[in-house]
């Protein structure tokens, strides 16, 4: 996932619009937060500090490299405060992320039983070989 996408997936669970989000970072308008999102543009330092700033709680790694949780605690607000559309939200994300997951370790795992059995194949071939040149000898003798 891109660096624009988790952008997006973090303004959606605020639930916050676009514009709102840029305007809290300093921003009059919400132009470069939009092509950033839509891959027109790299954020540059100064503004993924100011998005850092601004949201505390923000798990930077997430935001960086999409490793680990999009946020580094929990809300302090007890459960019953939240409301089911932010529970729900939180679930829908937390599924997307074990999901995202689950697709890597299924790609890991797809690559390392080709490169074994490529290594299988490698090792019957010498086998073959050694095999065929002892009997080569012997016939040889």
């Amino acid at each position: 996932m891109s660096i624009g996408a988790r952008l997006q997936q973090l303004i959606d669970v605020l639930g916050i619009s676009v514009l709102e989000f840029a305007r809290q970072l300093g921003e009059k308008r919400g132009e470069k937060i939009y092509h950033i999102i839509h891959g027109r543009l790299k954020p540059r330092y100064e503004t993924l500090e100011k998005i850092l700033l601004t949201h505390p709680n923000l798990n930077a790694d997430w935001l960086l490299r999409g490793e680990g949780l999009m946020f580094r605690t929990l809300p302090q607000t007890p459960l019953a405060a939240l409301t089911l559309d932010d529970r729900m939200r939180n679930m829908e994300f937390l599924l997307f992320q074990l999901n995202e997951r689950v697709a890597l370790l299924q790609q890991t795992n797809d690559l390392l039983r080709q490169e074994l059995e490529e290594l299988v194949g490698k090792e019957k071939v010498i086998s073959l070989s050694y095999t065929s040149r002892r009997s080569d000898l012997s016939a040889e003798g």
